[in-house]
């Protein structure tokens, strides 16, 4: 008898949750596109010490040996050379887009034939010309110079857009990029750990972030992209620092850019990690409006994403391809 009242109360449950179930059509109504804006504005610009480095008396780096391992870097990996090859990062150009309807599975559509000027400490200095290979890319021939600020006026969609400015950071240099064999986090297993040897410009208030192409593709992944702020290490010497926090595949070969950002853009990029890399779970927070730098004055509304400038260094490191024989857990 237990068992046929057992049996009973599955098939009842089971009834109820089929009977739960219903398919809900959301008939959205389109809406109107809106102007999205990737861009950034960057170039090898390093803050580089006036005399040797000082890692706080544990380590002296010689100021030589700083600028021979950025010369080495600038000689042997170009900031456009990845970049040139998968055409995913906006270095040194504008990437121009609208909005789309909600369920659109198609890629957003780019916005040719905009106006897009370029104002340095509010003269402007570039009108972008648009690559006629790549609709809605508008490139930079400008160099910027540190210490300078940066906005764009653009002209689309039959409205006047603007940027807010941004002030040009120089960046420390990436020194080294290492593939470092060792246990994980939760010291159960072994594996090959990114670390960068780097060191934080004295002052506070400096915001970093770093992102990858691994062999040659860039890592999209929202959970992978990576930022910092001094806080706490404002000045230190930054050695076998992981900055990608995620195992490396033998023999892969891993490009590192290390760039300088502003506070709104570390708040931005932090926002679209929070947004996309953190949601689905039971016990996520609601979902928080990303703000970006770009304001439509025809209509007096923000629209969307972000315009970016700051130095740039990029380091890579050849994993390898065989196990080393060290004891691990």
């Amino acid at each position: 008898m237990k068992h046929l009242t057992y049996i009973a109360l599955f098939v009842g449950l089971c009834c109820l949750t089929i009977g739960c179930q219903e398919e809900i059509d959301l008939d959205l109504p389109p809406t109107d596109p809106e102007l999205v804006i990737e861009g950034y504005l960057t170039q090898r610009d390093y803050y580089i010490p006036d005399s040797d480095l000082d890692c706080f008396g544990q380590t002296i780096i010689p100021l030589s040996d700083i600028k021979l391992a950025v010369a080495l870097v600038d000689a042997f990996i170009n900031i456009d050379s990845i970049e040139a090859e998968t055409d995913y990062f906006p270095f040194n150009k504008v990437r121009l887009t609208t909005t789309a309807d909600y369920f659109s599975n198609s890629a957003p559509p780019p916005v040719s034939n905009a106006s897009v000027v370029l104002y340095e400490d509010g003269v402007a200095v570039e009108t972008l010309e648009e690559d006629q290979d790549s609709p809605g890319t508008y490139r930079f021939t400008y160099y910027p110079i540190v210490g300078a600020t940066y906005h764009l006026e653009i002209q689309a969609l039959g409205s006047f857009y603007e940027t807010k400015p941004e002030v040009y950071h120089d960046v420390p240099p990436l020194l080294s990029v290492t593939a470092n064999y060792g246990p994980n986090f939760i010291q159960d297993s072994c594996a090959y750990y990114l670390g960068v040897q780097t060191f934080e410009k004295p002052g506070s208030g400096d915001f970093y972030r770093w992102m990858f192409y691994v062999n040659n593709k860039y890592d999209s992944r929202p959970n992978f992209i990576a930022t910092a702020n001094d806080d706490g290490i404002d000045g230190f010497c930054l050695f076998g620092l992981d900055v990608y926090g995620d195992e490396l595949e033998l023999g892969d070969t891993v490009t590192v850019f290390q760039m300088r950002s502003t506070e709104a853009y570390f708040n931005f990029v932090n926002t679209v990690r929070s947004q996309t890399a953190f949601v689905g779970g039971p016990f996520d927070g609601p979902p928080a409006p990303i703000t970006g730098n770009l304001m439509n004055l025809t209509t007096n509304k923000a629209a969307y994403g972000f315009f970016g400038v700051g130095g740039i260094s990029a380091n890579a490191v050849a994993v390898p391809d065989t196990i080393p024989s060290v004891t691990c857990p």
